[in-house]
């Protein structure tokens, strides 16, 4: 046993070897590939959009634009009004995968007098 131990650490010194030289070709391909693809043209996305310093808008449209905005806004939430108050309704989970998950987890539940995956005794 004591005889195969010197063998056995040259081998995975060689290993280790053999690991991180693959890795440093590979990190240099990489790095080389990148320098020679050509760059990508900046996407007009990217770019932040230009402000027009000429016009000006009239206190009648941005009443406009602030009016279509909020009726916009109210019809994204279902509300429904308690007095006063506008509550958004919680919307249900329309997932079966949910549903499903659900399900499993409350008949896993363990009651008194009941053991687990067994019907009780009445």
């Amino acid at each position: 046993m004591p005889d195969k131990l010197p063998e056995a650490a040259v081998l995975a010194g060689a290993g280790v070897t053999v690991v991180f030289v693959a890795l440093t070709i590979l990190m240099l391909a990489i790095m080389l590939l990148s320098r020679l693809a050509p760059r990508d043209k900046p996407n007009k996305a990217d770019t932040p959009p230009t402000v027009l310093q000429q016009q000006t808008l009239s206190t009648e449209s941005v009443a406009a634009m602030a009016v279509a905005m909020a009726l916009a806004m109210e019809e994204q939430k279902p509300t429904f009004s308690v007095g006063d108050d506008k509550v958004p309704v919680p919307q249900p989970v329309a997932s079966p995968w949910a549903a499903t998950g659900r399900e499993r987890l409350m008949r896993s539940r363990a009651k008194p007098g009941r053991r687990w995956g067994k019907p009780s005794k009445r």
